[in-house]
């Protein structure tokens, strides 16, 4: 039989899971996986050897992060290039972003961990908070399958997702130049090759920049594109630091 601490312990985190799914706006049919994404293995260690840590479902919640943040991706960016895809989804899925979800459930609070783990800060801790939402997550996707678990997932991280597009730095020079060009002009800025030189196998392509028939700067690479990166990235530069006026 089971003490009177044990009963009145179970019965009390049965309590605190079920305040935890009403916060994530997730109902877990086997409340066991919830409870084992969060269990850290400081508490294995400490406090009840032979329960599972939320280890192996933080690696399968990062693959089932990715794949639901990536179908999103590509479904409403279509005119965005795998680079500025790639982006914005390492940015979504980073640990920042992740601890920052965690502390606005306030997960923390619910994560079972040993009293060292947590002397320490481990309930604030960004890479805990993140690994325990990529469990919950890879918990979740068993319980409840990908369908449901796609809804959860972006139904905390949509609006970062768009939070982060937003964010110039994240996105090639090329597409924040033609909206500065675009903004002020109504045309885009032009991009012609002036020389190519090296072998076939080896070429170095230059391309001069002009925008509104005003040659801006040249930018050199391996290929036309990369030259054109290049030239978009100084006039951003330039702009930037007051060196040329557009």
């Amino acid at each position: 039989m089971e003490s009177p601490d044990n009963k009145y312990n179970r019965k009390k985190r049965y309590r605190e899971l079920e305040k935890l799914q009403s916060l994530i706006r997730a109902k877990f049919k086997d409340k066991s996986l919830l409870n084992r994404a969060l269990t850290h293995r400081s508490y294995i260690n400490e406090c009840v050897p032979g329960m599972k840590d939320n280890e192996r479902l933080e690696y399968l919640g990062d693959s089932v992060l990715a794949l639901v943040v990536n179908e999103y991706l590509f479904r409403h960016y279509e005119d965005y290039r795998e680079g500025n895809l790639a982006k914005i989804k390492s940015a979504v899925v980073s640990e920042t972003t992740l601890a920052k979800v965690a502390g606005s459930l306030d997960l923390g609070n619910y994560i079972l961990m040993g009293k060292g783990e947590e002397q320490s800060g481990g309930r604030k801790r960004a890479s805990i908070l993140a690994n325990t939402v990529e469990a919950v997550i890879g918990a979740f996707f068993l319980d409840s399958g990908l369908k449901e678990c796609r809804r959860f997932v972006l139904s905390m991280l949509k609006r970062d997702i768009e939070r982060i597009d937003s964010l110039s730095y994240l996105r090639d020079p090329k597409t924040n130049l033609q909206e500065f060009v675009q903004k002020k002009y109504k045309e885009r800025p032009v991009y012609d090759v002036i020389e190519e030189r090296g072998p076939d196998h080896k070429k170095e392509f230059v391309v001069r920049l002009l925008v509104n028939g005003r040659e801006i700067t040249t930018g050199e690479g391996s290929s036309k594109r990369k030259a054109e990166m290049n030239a978009a990235m100084d006039a951003l530069k330039k702009i930037e630091d007051g060196e040329i006026s557009i």
